[in-house]
């Protein structure tokens, strides 16, 4: 299963949901990948450690 990582590498922290959800998208993230990434808060992301935090683990 890919990682939400693999599709965030590019990504210029500070940012907001849509720049987290615009980059995975330009790297090619299915369906699943913008869905988990779409369940985060609109808020600023200091870092990626900010996102995985919230996402939690990653389903099996």
């Amino acid at each position: 299963m890919p990682d939400v990582r693999d599709y965030l590498t590019d990504v210029e922290y500070p940012c907001g949901r849509e720049e987290l959800l615009r980059c995975a998208t330009a790297h090619g993230a299915g369906d699943q990948i913008i869905g988990r990434l779409g369940t985060l808060p609109e808020q600023e992301y200091a870092d990626a450690d900010a996102v995985h935090k919230l996402l939690g683990p990653e389903s099996p």
